[in-house]
């Protein structure tokens, strides 16, 4: 049942680019230009846009046409009919095409330039457009025997917003329910014990947790009511929050925290031995306060190690975002530069 939908997006060409053709989310095969390059589509679409003058306004037109994650398709077919769906419909423009494989359901990122390489004029898009779009989707997966969307039925798709609304709360711009949940979620689960410690920590910052045997994912419900799985967080913030990796790490936690419960017996039974001896009272206030370091030093240590793990998160995107912005402003120097030399 493959679907279409049109993106609002606006970020710059360049970064929408960048974006699709990531390589966490797709490979170079999965990769393909109508009418241009995908090694230099960005060069390419602004170069026409800048022939025909028309380097304002809106940039490109942004579609995505996805598989729900039970259809029986491959990533290569799945681009293979993304590109077939393209390659008729935006003559005069160019396409980037990239299908992503790092979701559960297949889904190709479609990038179409707003000018026309051959007359300058803007792409006109209507709803009507958009409706033939979707009815030539239908068609095409009717000719491969792939499942047809019943109209009527909810259907969800890959949405670019959720990704730029996760960009925008790690940075601080806006606060955002889903980065909240990952904070809450990764706080708790290096304290918790047990599902049933975890749950009740989890109650404690507001959440309800549901978690039972009979349902594939846990679900985290804040006091506003948004809701978000567990895979949710997986696939936004690339960490194991699976059912197994939880009590894995609370059977680690638990046995942390006996080592811990087993030195401060140790303090108390060097404690009551000397209570009132008087004796060797210089060891045996060294033998506590090392005992009491020790202690410390853990729960310091698993603090830090909590806190640089999401200082890391946060860096890299931060960095990402600034490798992306130089290699834009060198690739439009480098497009500028040979313009002069040809004219």
């Amino acid at each position: 049942m493959a679907i279409v939908k049109a993106v609002n997006s606006r970020a710059s060409i360049g970064h929408a680019i960048n974006y699709v053709t990531n390589k966490e989310k797709t490979e170079e095969k999965l990769i393909s230009g109508i009418e241009c390059s995908p090694d230099t589509a960005i060069d390419e679409m602004k170069a026409t846009k800048e022939l025909w003058n028309k380097t304002e306004g809106r940039q490109y037109k942004h579609f995505i046409h996805s598989f729900p994650p039970d259809e029986k398709i491959t990533h290569e077919q799945a681009h293979e009919l993304a590109k077939q769906l393209c390659a008729e419909r935006f003559k005069g423009h160019e396409v980037l095409i990239a299908t992503h494989k790092d979701a559960d359901h297949i889904h190709s990122h479609i990038i179409v330039n707003s000018v026309n390489y051959e007359n300058g004029y803007k792409l006109q898009w209507s709803k009507k457009d958009l409706a033939n779009m979707k009815k030539d989707c239908n068609e095409l997966s009717r000719q491969h025997g792939l499942s047809v969307p019943v109209k009527g039925k909810e259907i969800t798709t890959y949405n670019q917003g959720k990704y730029k609304a996760m960009e925008k709360a790690i940075t601080g711009d806006y606060k955002s329910y889903v980065l909240d949940c990952y904070k809450a979620v990764s706080a708790v689960k290096e304290k918790a014990t047990s599902r049933e410690d975890f749950i009740a920590r989890m109650k404690e910052q507001g959440y309800e947790t549901k978690w039972t045997d009979s349902r594939k994912h846990i679900t985290f419900t804040d006091q506003e009511g948004n809701s978000v799985r567990n895979s949710n967080l997986e696939k936004t913030f690339k960490e194991k929050f699976g059912k197994e990796d939880l009590t894995h790490g609370f059977e680690r936690n638990a046995e942390t925290a006996s080592t811990a419960e087993h030195a401060r017996e140790q303090l108390r039974a060097v404690r009551a031995e000397t209570a009132g001896t008087g004796s060797d009272t210089d060891h045996t206030d060294a033998t506590v306060a090392k005992l009491e370091a020790t202690i410390k030093q853990s729960r310091e240590a698993v603090g830090a190690d909590e806190s640089a793990r999401r200082d890391r998160i946060a860096n890299e995107q931060s960095r990402q975002r600034e490798r992306d912005g130089n290699k834009e402003q060198r690739t439009i120097k480098r497009s500028r530069g040979s313009q002069s030399q040809e004219r």
